[in-house]
């Protein structure tokens, strides 16, 4: 395959994965302010945080926007701001972008599909209507990223192109469900007075709902919300879709097949596959409890692991830039 279109197809699948999750985060965040205003009024800065953290912001990116509350800065900053590369319209557009680059290597339907998603999120209308009901412009990011990655699975051969896509897609949901976890770890492992528990309740469900794990976790676990339970499933749970191990699994796998396909192994290759398999195994039989119960245990495994992930992503690169 051509580098070109193998780096076109890898960030087409990682821009829209992002604008999907960016989607669901705010939704959630926008619907969680609401819960928490009745349990702790005037006090749910909190997940906002956690969502700048998660995405790598600064706090100061509020100020870009002085006649704007907090909550109405951020919503520009995620969702319109061209000038965040992580905002919706900005991952979208590069989707896009990158989608038009390689028209002939995937389904007319796809490119449709995201072109469509594109034009309604830039619509004037639409836009205005996203700040009286966000639900909706978000439910609508988050259905054209499901309609252009299912369409891939239904209508590409599965061929060295489509596992490209699928790599993107799982390095993209691995790093933003490992940030989210371990940024939201260190932010509510001080709620531990009895009197807190109502309100960190409501952060861990939150953090589960921004990584689609919600209804997997009710369907194993009936009570409430326990964060030892909730780091388990979105970091180790080998059948939930969006957990570090699922993600880096299925990474792997498209590795593999990639070189059934007669893909030669060269150095960057091995390298690749080698960092992505050792960060699995150490996720593998890693000790949460142990790690979680020391002050920075968990946060410097996690770090480690993003940094293993992010090097193995710039080897998955360097593989197909030659």
């Amino acid at each position: 395959m051509l580098s070109r279109v193998a780096d076109a197809l890898f960030w087409m699948s990682r821009y829209i994965e992002r604008s999907e999750h960016v989607a669901r985060m705010l939704d959630v965040s926008f619907n969680l302010e609401l819960d928490l205003s009745a349990v702790v009024p005037g006090s749910y800065d909190l997940h906002w945080m956690g969502l700048l953290n998660a995405m790598q912001q600064p706090a100061s990116v509020v100020e870009r926007y002085p006649d704007s509350s907090r909550r109405d800065a951020l919503m520009q900053w995620f969702t319109f701001d061209g000038n965040n590369p992580h905002s919706i319209s900005s991952c979208v557009t590069r989707s896009r972008a990158n989608a038009r680059g390689v028209r002939g290597s995937i389904p007319n339907e796809v490119w449709k599909e995201l072109n469509k998603l594109y034009w309604q999120l830039r619509d004037e209308d639409f836009k205005k209507r996203a700040t009286e009901s966000p639900s909706e412009y978000y439910g609508a990011v988050e259905e054209g990223s499901h309609a252009v990655q299912g369409m891939c699975d239904a209508l590409m051969a599965h061929d060295e192109g489509w596992q490209f896509i699928q790599l993107g897609k799982f390095l993209e949901r691995f790093f933003i469900t490992v940030r989210f976890v371990d940024v939201h770890n260190e932010l509510l492992r001080e709620l531990t007075d009895p009197a807190d528990l109502p309100l960190a309740n409501l952060h861990w469900a939150g953090v589960l709902r921004c990584c689609a794990g919600y209804h997997a976790y009710q369907r194993m676990h009936v009570g409430r919300v326990e964060p030892g339970r909730v780091l388990d499933l979105l970091l180790l749970n080998p059948g939930v879709p969006r957990s570090a191990r699922f993600c880096l699994e299925a990474a792997l796998k498209s590795l593999a097949d990639m070189y059934g396909e007669g893909l030669s192994r060269r150095r960057t290759e091995s390298k690749c596959e080698r960092l992505l398999g050792k960060a699995l195994s150490d996720l593998r039989y890693a000790d949460l409890n142990a790690l979680a119960a020391t002050t920075d245990g968990l946060h410097i495994f996690l770090t480690d692991l993003l940094d293993r992930c992010t090097e193995a992503s710039l080897a998955l690169q360097e593989m197909y830039s030659v």
